[in-house]
């Protein structure tokens, strides 16, 4: 895949991954259609209601962005002069502010290298996630999509189409990974912790609960032939080392 540079700005932008290569987004219209079309297909009226500007003005932006792949439209079936706007791109990281406090962690996840009974892969990878985080990359888009990945393999080894069964093969693979401790909170709705071994700093908490998050909903969506989303989630603990959330089914 193709990487197109583009220039560090400073404010606030996202990156996307496209069929063209990665594109960065630091215009704030953008940034909203964007974020609208993640969760459905819009008509240009949608846009235009939702964002407040003059459609004249959303299609120089909706033009720019489907040249560059973020978009895609096709004609309304039911009104031939209307076009609907999806998102044919995919998220992977944000720009946050610098965190001190996570450079510490850090370096303290680094260090940890040097014990006896360090597992090195997890190490590496949380010094990876802490690191971008604290220097003002968020990648729990992308953490997302390795959790939905992995999700794809794992339900190909696990028989049982039953949640409970699920979970419990999830618990398994956590602990035989040094993932950390899975845990149902409530199956109704199902809610899950995972407790990390590791501290984790309080601006990457969220990208690593992020990689579970998509590695459930996607075993659970694979096995059971359902849909499901994540409803709320949250990360706590005095470590930020607690993370919970609750998956529905999208009925």
């Amino acid at each position: 895949m193709k990487c197109i540079a583009v220039n560090t700005m400073d404010e606030s932008f996202d990156i996307y991954t496209t069929a063209n290569g990665l594109i960065q987004v630091s215009n704030p219209v953008r940034r909203q259609i964007l974020s609208q079309l993640s969760s459905s297909d819009l008509s240009l009226t949608d846009i235009s209601n939702i964002t407040g500007k003059a459609q004249s003005t959303l299609s120089v932006h909706l033009d720019k962005m489907a040249s560059e792949g973020l978009v895609i439209f096709r004609d309304d079936p039911s009104d031939s002069r209307r076009k609907i706007f999806s998102l044919s791109s995919r998220l992977m990281a944000r720009s946050r502010d610098v965190n001190q406090e996570g450079m510490e962690v850090y370096q303290k996840t680094l260090e940890s290298i040097s014990d006896k009974d360090c597992n090195l892969f997890k190490v590496v990878l949380r010094a990876i996630i802490i690191g971008a985080e604290a220097s003002g990359l968020c990648i729990g888009a992308a953490m997302q999509q390795v959790g939905m990945s992995i999700g794809h393999i794992l339900a190909k080894k696990i028989m049982s189409p039953k949640v409970e069964d699920i979970i419990s093969q999830l618990q398994e693979f956590y602990e035989k990974h040094d993932m950390g401790e899975v845990c149902v909170y409530t199956f109704m709705p199902l809610t899950i912790i995972v407790r990390d071994t590791y501290e984790v700093t309080s601006c990457a908490a969220e990208s690593i609960s992020m990689f579970s998050q998509g590695l459930f909903v996607t075993v659970l969506a694979e096995l059971t032939k359902k849909r499901y989303k994540i409803a709320s989630s949250e990360c706590f603990g005095a470590s930020n080392n607690y993370s919970k959330f609750v998956i529905e089914q999208i009925i």
